[in-house]
């Protein structure tokens, strides 16, 4: 928790003798929990304020990978080892964390279109921004930007996902999020009309009762006519360019866009 001199909930005292404890920090104006992250304690020590990805993090958004500690301030220019999000003569926002909103405005200037996907796609899947936010900031985003955030569905549940979909999109294939397949079940994206792409985070997918089950729903998927593939975190995060060229060499190819009942076993 984070609060100002006046949030505080007790007494002057109260609050003295929490700071003598080490309950709470002492961060510029704020009042921190042990909890609260190292980052968010140095910027606000310093008079800056967490955005962009940096503040997607305290906010629970999947975060695309890690770009540095973004911060944006009311004196100017940030100190080295901050990447800056401008400045403001008045802070935008009471809050000492921008809110998703905020941030979302910070990373559409900032980062990699696709990212700003993953982050957008997020918040709104989260419910911590609307669809209405969304289209707003797309009007006012950079074009490249601007095309991922007219994609933002909230469908997805990973960030993966979200990349991955928005890059086809981006390539004119109709992509569908979370499709229950009659005999195989939910599936992350279906690509066409049978190319299914399960997007495998860090957290999932990875116990061996998991790892059988995933296996046997892509040989009943085969045997409907359907083609599996699975992605790793580190193939989307990490080695997203050779990634991407093989998902790019199988849409050439067209297998995507059959009718699976043609390969149905």
């Amino acid at each position: 928790m984070i609060y100002l001199r006046d949030q505080w909930p007790g007494s002057g005292r109260e609050l003295a003798l929490a700071v003598s404890r080490d309950e709470l920090l002492r961060a510029g104006r704020y009042y921190l929990t042990q909890d609260t992250s190292l980052e968010v304690r140095r910027a606000l020590a310093e008079g800056l304020r967490p955005t962009c990805v940096t503040a997607a993090k305290e906010h629970g958004l999947w975060v695309p990978r890690e770009h540095g500690r973004h911060v944006y301030s009311r004196r100017g220019a940030v100190g080295a080892g901050w990447v800056g999000h401008g400045w403001h003569q008045r802070w935008p926002e009471s809050d000492a964390i921008a809110s998703p909103r905020l941030l979302l405005e910070h990373a559409a200037v900032c980062l990699d279109p696709l990212d700003v996907g993953i982050l957008a796609d997020s918040a709104l899947h989260q419910g911590k921004v609307s669809a209405e936010e969304i289209a707003a900031l797309a009007r006012s985003a950079p074009r490249r930007t601007a095309r991922v955030l007219s994609r933002v569905s909230g469908l997805s549940q990973s960030g993966t996902e979200s990349k991955v979909r928005f890059f086809l999109q981006l390539h004119n294939v109709t992509v569908t999020p979370q499709v229950k397949i009659p005999g195989v079940g939910w599936v992350d994206n279906l690509v066409g009309r049978r190319w299914i792409i399960e997007c495998d985070s860090r957290e999932h997918h990875t116990g061996e009762d998991t790892y059988a089950k995933d296996r046997a729903r892509d040989l009943r998927a085969l045997e409907l006519g359907y083609f599996t593939s699975r992605l790793t975190h580190h193939m989307v995060m990490g080695r997203w360019g050779q990634t991407s060229q093989t998902l790019l060499t199988v849409i050439r190819s067209g297998r995507h866009a059959e009718d699976p009942a043609k390969y149905a076993l």
